[in-house]
């Protein structure tokens, strides 16, 4: 048993290590050599192609290959599919993680002032003030599994600055997210048809958030992906061997402290051990002290509480505003669940509708004799569920599709694995099924290839109304945008970028928003612009950025501009003569109390400067003081 541990154990890090070396770990700065991520494309298709080939020989042929080096086939592919598209999709919550890395190797802690311009008056939403230094809001699970792929470039001595750090956060990300699915596979493999097990394991991969956010950037998604997968494999060995069930501690905890809402996955798993393998829960529970005792240390150490953890013990600052914990569990549970399940905006069954079958394979888990197992990693999942429904931001901020849920993504996939015979042998579940995976790898794909920034800079404006826009939404769009520009071009229709005299617009406000605000609050002016000149107006993000429109506003006081007010933001689709497009000025009052103007206008990119589109309009707001007026309104 203690050889078998120890071959899983290497291979596993064999993997880890290959995925370092191959993917830029060491292309570094040696011998004057520039990083560049491009190059790494000719050595990793070297090597994939001599591994294949070599085993593809030993074998006799394609078939005994894919049986022979299963893991090694899923890595590969996975790993290069998450980098194909040539660039990291992240936000704000990565930056903590993929800062953190140097702060640890660097210097020696988990401090992260480097990220703060001495003298700013606010400080950007992941960070938090603690002990005079500036600390990740974030728990740090995923900056530390990040650190191996770190260590080479800093032992190489490559500048902190150098932009092989940006590359290497995306290489990190897709390593993690490739790796959990080597360790489903396996996992899968051993309770069903290896054809099977290969199957869950690509939708897994490509058809999940696991393609379109987990792999794209240094989410706290992915490591806890990878952690979830490793205690399910472990769970699943112990059918054979119990204490596998009490090596499942390690990932389980991991988990939590790399994303503490898996802590509603992690309970119910932690009831089944003790349930089904009670000798084994000292041991479960041994292997799971050291990540605990990790995460006890460092909420003591830089938070001053060892029980400290992140958005659950105190206020959170969410978007720049501070929320307090009775503040962030603020959705109705059927509004929620709505939105997380079903939206065209984020909803779970329309980026992935293929876990339509898994939702039914959680069900057929609790037929008699159905899989013990399934049944409690089914309850950790409707737990997740109902935890992002009820959350205040439901939309899950500036990311793809049901981000909130990537954590889940490895239980929905193995649960498909009791329908294998049913899809084998009934044609016309079949073919649902393929319909299903098609939609969901076209999805995600869509998230990983396709810029989607635009919509949600303004769908999040007003997320209840835009979340459900069913012909203006992230899959949506990059198809109606294609079919515009063909439009455009075959009609030769004179545009904002050709014909800029011919652009005339109107502007309406639709709501009324109060004539008082408090200082620092934010104010929402619905609006309605009206394309009614005789060019189309272009929108959308594109490499040549000239007639590009955009709405734009800022505040006034006698006439003059605000400090740094002013904000632009271009349409997200093209907009015909004719036809209106319903945007959302959304900008904080200013500090000090006094009649002011938000003054809103159209414009065309043009560089240096841009073109007016249509009259301006003008929307007065008198800053009172804070206790007499609302904090928030439209």
């Amino acid at each position: 048993m203690a050889q078998k541990l120890a071959t899983a154990a290497c291979a596993i890090a064999a993997l880890y290590l290959l995925s370092i070396l191959v993917t830029g770990g060491y292309a570094v700065h040696l011998a004057g050599v520039r990083f560049d991520a491009n190059k790494l494309w000719p050595a990793i298709v070297a090597m994939l192609a001599f591994a294949l080939l070599r085993t593809v020989f030993a074998n006799g042929s394609l078939e005994g290959a894919a049986r022979s080096r299963p893991g090694f086939i899923v890595f590969a592919i996975a790993l290069i599919v998450f980098l194909a598209n040539g660039r990291t999709i992240s936000g704000g919550d990565s930056v903590p993680a993929k800062n953190l890395p140097l702060s640890i190797l660097l210097h020696g802690n988990f401090y992260l002032d480097q990220l703060v311009t001495p003298g700013a008056k606010k400080i950007p939403y992941y960070l938090r003030e603690s002990g005079g230094h500036y600390v990740s809001d974030y728990p740090v699970g995923a900056a530390l599994m990040a650190l191996p792929f770190y260590v080479p470039s800093i032992v190489s001595g490559v500048s902190p600055n150098s932009r092989v750090f940006a590359e290497l956060e995306k290489i990190s990300a897709a390593t993690l997210v490739a790796l959990s699915a080597v360790i489903l596979y396996m996992a899968a493999a051993r309770v069903t048809a290896n054809w099977m097990a290969m199957l869950l394991t690509l939708i897994y991969a490509f058809g999940t958030s696991s393609l379109s956010v987990s792999s794209q950037a240094l989410w706290q998604h992915g490591p806890a992906q990878l952690a979830l997968a490793a205690a399910i494999y472990c769970l699943i060995r112990a059918r054979d061997d119990p204490r596998w069930a009490g090596y499942a501690g390690l990932p389980l905890a991991f988990e939590v402290i790399t994303r503490p809402a898996d802590a509603l996955i992690a309970v119910p798993l932690g009831l089944y051990v003790l349930l089904s393998y009670r000798r084994e829960v000292w041991r479960f529970i041994a292997a799971a002290l050291a990540p605990l005792l990790f995460q006890l240390w460092y909420s003591a150490a830089y938070f001053g509480s060892p029980l400290r953890i992140q958005f659950f013990t105190e206020p959170a600052s969410v978007g720049g505003q501070t929320v307090a914990p009775s503040g962030l569990w603020t959705t109705p549970i059927m509004n929620g669940l709505a939105v997380a399940v079903f939206s065209p905006g984020r909803g779970l069954l329309f980026y992935s509708p293929i876990f339509i079958f898994s939702l039914a394979g959680l069900a057929l888990a609790w037929r008699r004799n159905g899989d013990v197992l399934l049944r409690y990693l089914g309850v950790g999942a409707i737990l997740s569920i109902m935890l992002a429904a009820k959350w205040h931001k439901t939309s899950g901020g500036e990311s793809f599709g049901p981000r909130l849920l990537a954590d889940i993504t490895p239980i929905m996939a193995l649960a498909l694995f009791p329908l294998a015979d049913s899809i084998r042998n009934r044609r016309v579940l079949a073919a649902a099924f393929a319909m299903l995976l098609a939609w969901s790898i076209t999805a995600n794909a869509s998230g990983a290839f396709i810029s989607y920034r635009g919509w949600n800079q303004w769908a999040l404006g007003d997320a209840d109304q835009r979340l459900w826009l069913w012909g203006d939404n992230p899959l949506v769009d990059p198809f109606r945008s294609a079919f515009d520009s063909m439009k455009i071009a075959l009609g030769r229709r004179p545009t904002s970028r050709n014909s800029p005299d011919l652009l005339d617009a109107s502007l309406v406000v639709l709501n009324a928003p109060p004539h008082d605000a408090a200082p620092g609050a934010r104010v929402h002016v619905a609006l309605r612009a009206t394309n009614i000149g005789k060019a189309v107006w272009l929108g959308g993000h594109s490499a040549d950025e000239r007639g590009m429109v955009s709405l734009g506003w800022e505040w006034k006081r006698d006439g003059k501009v605000i400090g740094d007010s002013e904000v632009r933001r271009e349409l997200h689709l093209n907009v015909f003569p004719g036809d209106s497009m319903d945007l959302d000025a959304s900008a904080p009052a200013p500090d000090e109390p006094g009649p002011y103007v938000l003054e809103i206008s159209l414009a065309a990119g043009f560089s240096p400067a841009t073109r007016s589109i249509g009259p301006l309009l003008t929307v007065p707001i008198t800053v009172a003081p804070a206790a007499a007026a609302p904090d928030d309104f439209r």
